[in-house]
């Protein structure tokens, strides 16, 4: 008749069911945010369409490029202005991007005919870096190429994008 005490033992074992199921769904999401993600690689993706996409609309050179028949130098000082893009670091820390583009025309591959350089050249250092465990800390590199024409010439541009930014990626 009094079935009391069968309630406060099936009550005990809901209250440690519960704090199981608790303990095991903060454990899970201590351990999947507690680490950052590392987006260096589609940010250095990310900036290489980026300026893929002001060098070349439509598969044709932008007209930007040329003063006449020749590579503006003008381009070339104000690139990141044109291509709307912004290096500068938070904190006056030194840039955490780096990009450099040759141009090769198509005929001849050995001798580029233009070249363009913006961001932290340091970061370059760190590019032929194979050894992943050790050298987390290093910039991510990333090189695309593609090619455009422009009156009727045929050239390849070279883009190549490092990104530090370990501070923000790497713990």
């Amino acid at each position: 008749m009094n079935k009391r005490g069968e309630e406060k033992i099936l009550a005990i074992y809901w209250f440690v069911i519960l704090t199981l199921v608790a303990g095991g769904i903060f454990t899970m999401t201590i351990l999947f945010y507690n680490h950052p993600y590392d987006v260096r690689e589609v940010e250095s993706q990310i900036l290489i369409n980026n300026i893929a996409d002001c060098l070349s609309r439509g598969g044709e050179l932008n007209p930007e490029l040329f003063e006449g028949e020749e590579f503006s130098e003008e381009f070339k000082t104000n690139f990141l202005q044109t291509c709307n893009l912004y290096f500068e670091a938070e904190g006056g820390e030194a840039e955490e991007y780096y990009s450099e583009i040759t141009i090769y025309n198509a005929s001849r591959l050995d001798l580029p005919v233009y070249e363009i350089n913006a961001g932290n050249k340091n970061l370059v250092a760190s590019c032929n870096i194979q050894e992943e465990k050790k050298y987390k800390r290093e910039a991510r590199c990333m090189e695309e190429n593609l090619f455009s024409v422009k009156g009727g010439k045929l050239y390849l541009i070279k883009i190549m994008s490092a990104i530090g930014k370990a501070k923000e990626n790497v713990k």
